[in-house]
């Protein structure tokens, strides 16, 4: 008599099927979740030029000027907390000096670029004006207009050049405009 022994188990081909069909889900889902990481970095970047810019008001209500730059940075440079190469740009872990901690708990950083020479937030301030940004770290969310909100410059001119800065957010004070 013939015994029929019935084997159970997948063979090797519907296991590679199943293999690649993952795969494939997982290389989607990893491309649609890196596009919402850069989206809520940039997002964390305009927040924190928000508070920076409203605890910069607070002090200048209690003070009457702008806090200086960090580091006795010179009038004419950009202080920030990441390496600075460039001209005009210089580098102070404290780049707003005398904020914290009364009008902030701790001045930010840039959730990815800060280790990057010039990129990252930074500050310049004459005492009666100012201008903070956070200079070419722009992922997703980039400016294309003179009128948006953190658009670095409202107009072509300065030290802007002619071209609209997209991947640097600003806000400043009036006379820094085209810093």
């Amino acid at each position: 008599m013939f015994s029929h022994q019935l084997k159970k188990g997948f063979t090797l081909i519907e296991l590679m099927v199943v293999i690649a069909i993952i795969a494939l889900l997982s290389a989607a889902l990893f491309v649609n979740f890196n596009d919402a990481r850069m989206l809520s970095r940039d997002k964390a970047r305009m927040t924190s030029l928000k508070e920076l810019q409203l605890s910069l008001e607070l002090y200048k209500a209690q003070y009457g000027n702008y806090p200086a730059s960090g580091c006795s940075v010179s009038t004419s440079n950009f202080a920030g907390p990441g390496s600075a190469s460039a001209s005009g740009f210089s580098e102070c872990t404290i780049y707003i000096a005398g904020l914290v901690p009364d009008f902030i708990s701790v001045l930010p950083t840039d959730p990815r670029f800060e280790a990057t020479a010039n990129r990252g937030f930074y500050y310049r301030s004459d005492g009666t004006s100012y201008k903070l940004m956070i200079y070419d770290t722009v992922e997703t969310s980039v400016i294309t207009s003179y009128g948006d909100e953190f658009a670095r410059c409202p107009a072509v001119g300065g030290n802007c050049g002619a071209t609209v800065p997209g991947t640097t957010y600003a806000v400043y004070s009036s006379g820094a405009e085209d810093w």
